[in-house]
């Protein structure tokens, strides 16, 4: 009896270490790569902004972003070539201010869950317009099969952690997609706190729905390396440079500062110069 008991112990002992630990309190800091296609000027620019978008065709851009994670708060602060941007997430109020600095002007806006329910109804209603178009042309369109993660027994050290190799296939338009995605097995961010796009948007995963992989978010452990490659030639390589984990953060880091013209997310909607930059300052997908 004595051994069997202590054979249990064992087995939840090692069933616990090889779960990931929440971390409620990080500073993590990386940076991204993105390469757009050739074509991507002659597609992007629209009137106002062609000439920017020409400057970019078959090059790339560089940004480095850093992540503080203190309890419900959270801010995610990128430099890159459009300019610098400041996303601040209040989990507890569900309350997000994101802050644009670009050609010498300072702008912002916040967003409440009720924006970014309205948010996703409108990309939602997109998409299905979208879809019912492919279909009325022949096109035909399954339920998308849930992502499959292989774990994999091979190493890596990334900003002086060890990391693991997983593999993650989907499905899409009848082809299995695979992408690579090296991982810390250690800890993994609270509820809604990621690596790049919304904090507020919710899901563990910002990166993750930014990242264009399905199933990111469902690792086992928090993603420090991953690449992907859409079918236009546009490429985002992203790698995680430092973690602090259990950080010192003040409070303060997360207040609003001055200088900023801040409406409300509604006001927003037809900004696409500003929500450009934030997606390509903000790392994924």
């Amino acid at each position: 009896m004595r051994h069997l008991t202590a054979s249990l112990l064992a087995l939840c002992t090692l069933a616990a270490q090889s779960q990931p630990r929440t971390v409620e309190k990080a500073v993590i800091r990386f940076k991204t790569e993105v390469t757009f296609p050739e074509n991507f000027g002659n597609n992007a620019g629209g009137e106002g902004g062609g000439g920017q978008m020409m400057m970019m065709a078959g090059g790339g851009m560089e940004a480095s972003t850093t992540l503080i994670v203190s309890g419900d708060l959270s801010k995610m602060e990128t430099a890159s070539d459009f300019g610098n941007n400041v996303v601040i997430t209040d989990r507890k109020s569900k309350r997000t201010t994101t802050l644009v600095e670009a050609m010498g002007r300072k702008t912002g806006f916040y967003s409440t869950p009720e924006d970014e329910q309205l948010t996703r109804a409108r990309m939602d209603s997109m998409r299905n317009a979208r879809r019912d178009s492919l279909q009325r042309a022949g096109f035909s369109f399954g339920q998308p099969a849930k992502p499959e993660i292989e774990y994999l027994d091979e190493k890596k050290r990334i900003a002086g952690m060890d990391c693991r190799k997983a593999v993650i296939r989907t499905r899409q338009r009848g082809q299995v997609v695979e992408n690579v995605v090296w991982y810390s097995p250690e800890f993994r961010l609270p509820e809604g706190v990621g690596l790049g796009g919304n904090p507020g948007g919710g899901g563990r995963g910002m990166t993750m729905s930014m990242a264009g992989i399905p199933g990111l978010d469902q690792l086992q452990g928090f993603p420090m390396e991953f690449q992907t490659e859409r079918g236009n030639g546009f490429k985002t390589h992203l790698t995680v440079t430092k973690v602090q984990l259990d950080a010192n953060v003040d409070d303060k880091v997360f207040e609003i500062p001055k200088g900023y013209d801040i409406k409300p997310m509604s006001e927003m909607q037809n900004g696409r110069g500003g929500t450009f930059m934030m997606r390509m300052g903000t790392g994924g997908n």
